[in-house]
């Protein structure tokens, strides 16, 4: 009995030690590197020495996020691949990736000489920490391992806000609250019976004429004023304009008394074009002004209607429409 309590003891404190380091592993922060800003090279060193970040923070010995699925989830719709630094971006690339802590990097390139910065970002896109590193005259493969150092470095130094993070116990699920029953239903009263309705006495008259008594005029168009206005204008151009076209080629000067006044003038009346202008224009305001006219006359003459309405004993309306024309 004694070496099985000792057997069950060890077993307990197995179990509860596995459980213990489960728990601490879960609550470890888990961090991603965010796309490098890179100056002076193209997509390809900048996928390398993303690579190289995501090294760093395994090699400080958090959880990160792979760099593939770190582009794949920030290139999506809301297009986050540009967040390289502190603020909002970083925020919702954070949220995006579900992480405690994002990790944003810029290397400069000038020749072969590397200049990186980095920075660590809380979950509000805030910076922790960041540090910079040079590598001068390195290679490529150089570059990329000063990039993964440089990493676990600026991890290492915030160190103490990362464990603050991980020491911070998740909260319990909230408790189901009940739902209060609905109170009782008040119990409507029966409503009374309806009254019998007694019927409409007839109308006393035999026809009883129901009038409106109110008149709405439709303002008309002055018709009678334009009219008389386009014939005035016709009038005025055709008195104009007949002058001019009898006037045209006749000399401008009075001759000596039997001389040949189209030998004698040097000039001539050139008012065909004017005179034919007026004409055309006087004949077209005189039949406007006729046509308007007409159609003054025809709408003041237009007729007049009325419509009565007269109930009738049997049941039923009698409907009467009359007018004058």
């Amino acid at each position: 009995m004694l070496e099985f309590a000792r057997r069950g003891g060890a077993a307990t404190g197995i179990v509860l030690a596995a459980l213990l380091s489960s728990g601490a592993a879960q609550a470890a922060p888990r961090l991603a590197a965010l796309n490098p800003i890179l100056r002076g090279g193209g997509p390809e060193l900048r996928d390398r020495f993303h690579e190289a970040v995501t090294r760093g923070i395994s090699a400080a010995g958090y959880e990160a996020v792979p760099a593939a699925e770190v582009r794949m989830r920030l290139g999506g719709g809301d297009d986050l691949s540009g967040c390289g630094g502190p603020g909002p971006c970083a925020a919702r690339a954070a949220m995006n990736l579900r992480t405690d802590h994002t990790v944003a990097s810029e290397v400069v390139i000038a020749g072969k000489d590397y200049t990186i910065r980095l920075k660590l970002l809380d979950g509000a896109g805030r910076e922790v920490s960041k540090t910079e590193e040079t590598c001068d005259i390195c290679t490529v493969k150089e570059a990329d391992e000063a990039v993964a150092r440089a990493t676990t470095k600026l991890l290492s130094a915030a160190k103490p806000a990362l464990s603050a993070v991980e020491a911070t116990p998740t909260p319990p699920p909230p408790k189901a609250v009940e739902p209060t029953p609905p109170p009782p239903k008040a119990v409507e009263p029966t409503p009374p019976p309806p009254k019998a309705v007694e019927p409409a006495p007839a109308p006393a008259p035999a026809q009883l004429r129901l009038t409106d008594g109110q008149t709405t005029e439709k303002k008309m168009f002055p018709w009678r004023w334009v009219g008389i206005a386009s014939l005035v204008a016709g009038v005025v151009g055709l008195a104009v304009g007949i002058p001019l076209v009898v006037i045209d080629g006749n000399p401008t000067c009075t001759p000596p008394a039997g001389g040949d006044p189209r030998k004698l003038c040097k000039e001539v009346y050139n008012t065909a074009g004017g005179g034919g202008t007026l004409l055309a224009l006087g004949a077209a305001g005189a039949a406007a002004g006729a046509v308007l006219l007409y159609l003054d006359h025809r709408a003041r003459n237009r007729a007049l209607q009325h419509v009565s309405v007269v109930p009738m004993l049997e049941g039923g309306v009698l409907a009467t429409v009359g007018g004058r024309f």
